[in-house]
Order: structure tokens, then C-alpha cells, then sequence
């Protein structure tokens, strides 16, 4: 599956919501590493990730601040916890997301887990996220741009620009482009 763009609603819903997220009094968990440096796919992700970046291209394990909605399952909590008071609002929107891309999305999907990530700019060119898969199962992203930071996404080398508000669906091997100038915030959910 390649990177597919959906149609935001932009319901005032997601507008209240887009909002909150941005507020200076939103709710964070910073996190040293983006990507858990104990799994034990990463040196696999990265080699596969050079089969379509470019020759000096930086591949690095970024902090970032997190706010977690729907937390991951786990070999001990077999189901996603809800994790932030935002669940309701994000489930709504979510359900509006999926009834204006009906035709695309096709089917009805049950989220494995949601959260809010923001990376801030690094002054450096040509630095991209170390590449992963979000969950060890098949399952689905949509990724929506809360800011318009840049920070490309990459599908399995498939490149996607973002701008502000733009929400895009993939699956399988993912990284993004570091911004340069602004934080890059999304709203990143994974189902199946």
C-alpha cells in the first residue's frame, strides 16, 4: 500500500480539538529516543531504509514530546489502555475522518493506538527519523499535520510533503524527515 491523502472534514470538532493540542498548556511526556532503542528490528529497519534514501543522509533517533491517547498493547495488557481525557474527542473525530473517506478506507477499523508526537527542528539537512513499524502486527497509520513544520513522511520510500491540516494513510516501513524551522506536531493513529 503506498501513501494515500484523505480528506479532511475540518469539522469544528477537529478545530477545537487541533486548538487544544496547541495550546501552551497541553499535556506532554518527553521521551529521549522516538523509537525504543530495545527493538530488535531497528538495525534491520535501517538497513532496508538505505535501499531508498539518498548517499549522506543522517539517520538518527530524535527526542520528542509525547501525549499519549490510546497506549500500545503489550505482551502483559493485551489491549490498548486509554491513556488522556482527549479519547472521546479524538474517537469522534476519527469516526468523521472515516464517513468522509468511506470509499478509501472501506471498512470500519478498530484503533490499536493513538497519540500526539511533536519533534522540534533540527538546524541540520537531510536528517530523517530512525525507520520503523509502529506495532510487531499488520496494521494500518493515518498521520494528520496539526502544523505546517515540513518534515516529510517516507513510506518505504514513497515521499509525502505535508502541509497544515493534511491527513494521509499507509502502511509498513515509515520514517520522517526532520523539520528545519517549526515543531512538527501530528496526530498519529494505527488500526486494524
Amino acid at each position: 500500500m503506498s501513501i494515500v491523502k484523505l480528506k479532511n472534514p475540518k469539522t469544528s470538532l477537529y478545530y477545537n480539538l487541533k486548538k487544544t493540542i496547541l495550546h501552551p498548556h497541553f499535556s506532554w511526556h518527553y521521551m529521549g529516543e522516538s523509537t525504543p532503542s530495545s527493538n530488535s528490528m531497528l538495525e534491520e529497519y535501517v538497513n532496508e531504509s538505505k535501499r531508498y534514501t539518498k548517499e549522506g543522509v543522517k539517520i538518527i533517533n530524535p527526542a520528542m514530546y509525547v501525549h499519549s491517547v490510546l497506549g500500545r498493547s503489550t505482551r502483559m495488557m493485551i489491549y490498548p489502555l486509554v491513556e488522556s481525557e482527549h479519547i472521546k474527542d479524538i474517537n469522534e473525530m476519527y469516526c468523521e475522518l472515516f464517513n468522509n473517506n468511506i470509499n478509501i478506507m472501506q471498512s470500519f477499523h478498530m484503533m490499536c493506538r493513538c497519540s500526539v508526537n511533536a519533534v522540534e527542528p533540527s538546524q541540520e539537512t537531510d536528517v530523517i527519523s530512525i525507520p520503523h513499524v509502529d506495532h510487531e502486527y499488520p496494521h494500518k497509520n493515518i498521520i494528520i499535520y496539526l502544523t505546517d513544520a515540513g518534515g516529510s513522511t517516507f513510506v518505504e520510500g514513497e515521499e509525502f510533503a505535508p502541509e497544515e491540516d493534511d491527513v494521509i494513510m499507509f502502511e509498513g516501513l515509515h520514517w520522517h524527515k526532520l523539520p528545519r524551522k517549526e515543531r512538527r506536531v501530528v496526530l498519529v493513529m494505527t488500526y486494524i
